[in-house]
């Protein structure tokens, strides 16, 4: 692994350190935690999230954030809903549609923000209310019927995990690949660094930008086809806490909000570590309401501590 690899990898030990703390706390505390079911079940719920996270990662990455995903998750559970339900070959279909779907909404986020220097939150904000009123003029409420062939492959199980976060850990391996060891990925960091110095060094900003957008939504668009199996339907709402959870996941695992600076292995442990909060609140019988209150106060002190580290390098 090289130097820089190392550094920005290293922004994750802190995620790591608090996520086995969290583990054998609940271990000790509560015997339900420990069992097959509960882990399962843990496994299941993370794949969603730590996908939706390497998308949110990409974009950070570039200074940027992409608040559309939520909408583009819970199109993605109509799509699939609508299309699937007779045949695999259906199945696949209503997948590539989800998946042109994503990348379609990535586009129109990067050309706002290329084209007409939009803000990132401001046009992400506005393809996610945009595609949120779709998905209710097309599914007011929950609906449709995946393929249920689909759906059970998914969850098919080897050992403790299922396919879903199986598929979910190929995408981390895949992403760290890219984002470490290719020109695209270094492309990426430099970007994140400073957009001007990028150009200077000849780097097609621009260009790249529009692909990290079209990437996302693609990914999240993959997330919510996981999630559609998971729920064996489509609802229009559904992927609504993926976007604030999947910049929780990544800032919470080291991934910086300015650019430049993290990896998709600190948002995977970031995702599995909100994704224990919700668990181990809901095993000790804890109101929804407070596991808002929870991912706040984590998300808050994350941001302080990278906040600090960075002052102290400096």
């Amino acid at each position: 692994m090289t130097g820089s690899v190392k550094k920005q990898v290293k922004q994750a030990v802190p995620s790591m350190a608090v996520l086995g703390v969290m583990i054998a706390a609940a271990a000790i505390l509560s015997p339900t935690f420990r069992n097959a079911y509960n882990i399962r079940n843990i496994a299941a719920q993370a794949a969603v999230l730590s996908v939706v996270a390497i998308a949110q990662c990409k974009v950070l990455f570039i200074g940027g954030i992409d608040m559309s995903v939520s909408s583009v998750i819970s199109f993605s559970t109509i799509l699939v809903a609508l299309f699937s339900r007779d045949t695999m070959h259906t199945a696949l279909f209503s997948i590539l549609l989800a998946l042109a779907a994503g990348a379609l909404t990535g586009l129109i986020n990067g050309i706002g923000i290329v084209t007409f220097q939009i803000p990132a939150m401001i046009i992400t904000i506005s393809t996610q209310a945009f595609l949120k009123g779709i998905c209710l003029i097309l599914m007011p409420g929950s609906g449709g019927k995946v393929n249920a062939e689909f759906a059970a492959f998914l969850k098919t199980r080897i050992g403790i995990l299922n396919i879903s976060i199986l598929l979910a850990i190929a995408m981390y391996i895949l992403a760290f690949f890219i984002l470490h060891y290719t020109r695209f990925g270094r492309n990426i960091y430099a970007i994140g660094n400073g957009e001007v110095y990028a150009e200077q060094s000849g780097i097609k900003v621009k260009k790249n930008i529009l692909i990290v957008y079209m990437i996302s939504g693609m990914i999240a668009a993959f997330a919510g086809v996981l999630l559609s199996a998971r729920i064996s339907t489509g609802n229009p709402l559904v992927g609504d806490s993926y976007a604030m959870d999947s910049v929780a996941a990544a800032v919470v695992g080291g991934v910086s909000m300015n650019g430049g600076v993290g990896s998709v292995v600190g948002a995977f442990f970031g995702a599995v570590i909100l994704t224990l909060i919700n668990n181990i609140m809901n095993n000790m019988g804890i109101s929804p309401y407070f596991q808002y209150i929870a991912k706040g106060i984590v998300l808050v002190a994350s941001l302080m501590i990278f906040q600090i580290k960075r002052k102290e390098i400096k």
